[in-house]
């Protein structure tokens, strides 16, 4: 007979089986197969969380393999994954078998490499009732949240809906910072900046202090334009150090990856696990950014031997995580050697990404600090009679250190990036000055300014603002994002940007006065894949704040995490946690669940006196005045940033009064006979005219469009069949006229577009998609 090994997905199933051999069976259980029964009383609230489970039906075909492959096998080994959820099918899959919980061999491993299977196998241990215990525990919170408080919701707020103990919370994250930008107050300033000329060069520098407005800004400029001489009042060089980054944990691959490649968390963690699978990196539900001393000697080893001693930094044991996943190491390759993934192997361009990113991590956070130097000049103008101080900044490496293997860290938080490393002839003009020093200015300019509201947070930022609250953990992460946005609580969309016309005064000479005025367009406040929430999320997260404010309190989340973690490591018994919850909300949710219909009903509907009727639907929020049938009924929409229960008549009114303003100004006269129609996309405001469709900015003209159409309808070549030619800044390319997703292709130059039968047309189309497809699995886009 052969020893069963019993491990969650079958993916990993043939690569383990062919490192055990002919004497072992691998299976997989296909994730859970028991849970709780989909009933409140199931948790068993008023039977001091007996909880009532049942085997899952949809995995009968499952549960009748993992039977007969245990009849047949000498010996059952439990192989799960390291984690709570991994215990808890372990331990379910002890009860369907009836094997001893205390006895049967609990087999871990967190790389699946022959070494790590093998040592695994002959070194098993025993189920851990304290992780069960403490999954068990969530699992009954979960429900206890959900089943409660979303039927409340369907009562008092709309059909549908639905709350969570971390979900709720999560979206609060994003209708607060909603909140604050709206509430933002941007505040105005100038700065000054100018070219000066030292013996050796040229260079920029900017006057430390700003000036409140536009006229001090220009009163600066009228003390200083008789005299161009400027005096060296101090300069500097001091030495920086930046430390490598640490190897990543399940939250930072998300973070990165999202930041860098776009890739949504939950992408993120399915390719993580593909290569997991694939016996590629090590499991990637991790808290811990340390690795194995094993694994630290194998990376400092390929860094010795591709960069050179110098490159090795030091090795700091860092304290391990003191939550969930302690036991864990960070995300690593394993192999440090493997750069890439195999070029013969069928894996995405994004999954080469992670792949790469993930090396590149776990070999930089060996390696030395990268060094560099600073250098400032400050200097005073000697004409200006306040005596506002200027500053010249160079900044140079002098060590790459981790930062030789690529710098690959993404900027979370749209902020500029500023210092770019000086080339080595700006840095010897600052070198070259001293104090005392006479430098002269060739070029003085003032400009506004704005202080910047704050961002809406991206996938990546919201992973990060998780994890720093305490919501969840980071193996729950991608699905709570993933679950408000699929409840429609929270959209990813892009915020148009606004056009301003920003004036700036210059002088480029002494005694030049009055100065140069220049006007310059510029776009602001553009956003792209910002999460924002919905008026049906606003909606929701109102009534649970209102109502039970401390079950979704961001402290009461935290800590509910904190006693979770507890459980697992046999801190805390895991019902009284259970008990703990339930005794803060359940008076207030036993007085509002015998809430009468009538009034609910009545709450979903608000009626204003100019026939304006507010209607709380299943999708969301929306304003209509009915019509003597139902296709008269003209619906409105909804305002931007107001829930249902916080509507006004005076605000539904003035939403309703711009929209039909914008109906009556949409058209904008006609082009060759067409009418020009504004629109609203989801990417912003446009102008149709017959076929054709153009941008349309804030301070467009009909005269503005009408070119915009002539230019765009110029560049059309050809239509043939399905397609249509154009003409781009790099030649002639064709696409489907038809297709929702339009793909673009490049037509060779020798073709000639009109010379094309249907049949040519469509053979260089199908090429060009193939060799797009081609570039794709190869990486080279």
């Amino acid at each position: 007979m052969t020893n069963l090994l019993i491990v969650e997905s079958p993916s990993k199933c043939s690569k383990i089986q062919g490192f055990l051999g002919s004497r072992w069976k691998v299976i997989a259980t296909m994730g859970h197969i028991r849970a709780l029964e989909a009933s409140i009383d199931a948790i068993g609230l008023d039977r001091n969380f007996d909880a009532r489970y049942e085997f899952v039906k949809e995995k009968a075909k499952a549960i009748a393999q993992l039977k007969d492959a245990a009849k047949q096998a000498s010996a059952v080994y439990l192989a799960a994954d390291d984690d709570r959820e991994g215990e808890a099918i372990a331990y379910s899959v002890a009860l369907l078998l009836k094997l001893d919980v205390k006895t049967t061999p609990r087999v871990v491993f967190r790389e699946i490499t022959k070494a790590a299977i093998t040592n695994a196998v002959q070194s098993p241990g025993t189920l851990n009732m304290d992780r069960v215990n403490a999954q068990q525990a969530r699992a009954i919170l979960d429900m206890m949240v959900g089943f409660t408080i979303s039927p409340l919701l369907w009562k008092f707020v709309g059909q549908g809906l639905s709350a969570g103990r971390c979900q709720t919370p999560a979206l609060r994250l994003v209708v607060e910072k909603e909140r604050a930008i709206q509430e933002f107050k941007a505040e105005s300033f100038w700065t000054i900046q100018g070219t000066w000329s030292a013996p050796t060069g040229t260079f920029e520098a900017t006057m430390i202090d700003v000036v409140d407005d536009e006229e001090s800004a220009k009163n600066y400029l009228e003390n200083v334009h008789e005299d161009t001489s400027a005096v060296v009042t101090s300069t500097e060089i001091r030495s920086t150090t930046e430390s490598a980054p640490k190897p990543l944990i399940t939250s930072t691959l998300q973070q990165e990856a999202s930041a860098l490649y776009q890739s949504q968390p939950k992408n993120t963690m399915k390719i993580a696990q593909r290569l997991y699978e694939q016996g590629y990196i090590t499991y990637m539900r991790t808290d811990n950014p340390v690795l194995s001393e094993e694994a630290h000697a194998s990376a400092v080893a390929y860094v010795r031997t591709k960069y050179g001693e110098q490159f090795i930094g030091p090795h700091v044991k860092a304290k391990a995580s003191e939550d969930a996943q302690e036991a864990h190491e960070a995300i690593r390759p394993t192999d440090m050697e493997m750069t890439d993934l195999p070029v013969q192997e069928d894996w995405s361009s994004v999954d080469r990404k992670l792949y790469r990113l993930i090396w590149n991590r776990t070999i930089q956070s060996v390696m030395a600090p990268s060094k560099g130097e600073v250098q400032e000049v400050k200097f005073r103008i000697l004409e200006d009679p306040g005596e506002f101080p200027w500053l010249a900044t160079w900044k140079r490496i002098t060590f790459q250190g981790w930062k030789r293997v690529g710098q690959v860290v993404a900027n979370l938080d749209d902020e500029d990036e500023t210092g770019a490393e000086a080339p080595t002839g700006a840095w010897t003009i600052g070198a070259s000055l001293e104090e005392g020093d006479t430098i002269h200015w060739m070029k003085l300019a003032t400009s506004p300014k704005e202080t910047r509201p704050p961002t809406r947070f991206t996938e990546a930022t919201l992973v990060r603002e998780l994890e720093r609250k305490g919501i969840g953990r980071p193996s729950t992460f991608a699905a709570l994002i993933d679950t408000i946005m699929e409840k429609k609580y929270v959209e990813k969309r892009d915020v148009v940007a606004k056009e301003i016309h920003i004036c700036t005064y210059h002088i480029g000479a002494a005694n030049q006065w009055p100065p140069s005025m220049t006007s310059i367009p510029k776009r602001i406040g553009a956003e792209k894949n910002k999460l924002t929430p919905t008026a049906l999320g606003l909606s929701a997260l109102e009534f649970c704040l209102k109502e039970f404010p401390q079950l979704f309190a961001y402290s009461f989340t935290r800590d509910m995490e904190e006693h979770l973690d507890e459980i697992s490591k046999g801190g805390r018994e895991w019902r009284s946690v259970c008990r703990a919850t339930w005794d803060a909300y359940r008076e207030k949710y036993e007085t509002m669940k015998q809430a009468t219909g009538t009034q609910t009903a009545s709450a979903r509907t608000m009626v204003f006196s100019n026939g304006i009727k507010a209607v709380q639907s299943k999708k969301g929020p929306i304003l209509l005045i009915e019509g003597a049938t139902k296709d008269d009924t003209k619906f409105y929409g909804w305002p931007k940033g107001v829930s249902f229960a916080s509507i006004t008549e005076d605000v539904a009114t003035a939403h309703v009064d711009s929209l039909r303003l914008r109906e009556e100004n949409a058209l904008l006269g006609d082009y060759e006979g067409e009418p020009m129609e504004r629109k609203k996309g989801p990417y912003g405001e446009y102008v149709i005219c017959g076929k054709t469709l153009v941008p349309f900015l804030l301070n467009d003209t009909p005269d503005m469009i009408r070119e915009k159409i002539r230019l765009k309808r110029d560049s059309v070549i050809h239509r043939l069949g399905p397609f249509e030619f154009r003409k781009g800044p790099y030649g002639v390319f064709m696409f489907k006229t038809a297709a929702t997703k339009k793909e673009f292709v490049n037509v060779p130059s020798s073709v000639n577009p009109l010379a094309l039968s249907e049949e040519a047309a469509v053979k260089i189309f199908q090429t060009g998609l193939q060799m797009k497809n081609f570039k794709k699995r190869m990486n080279v886009e």
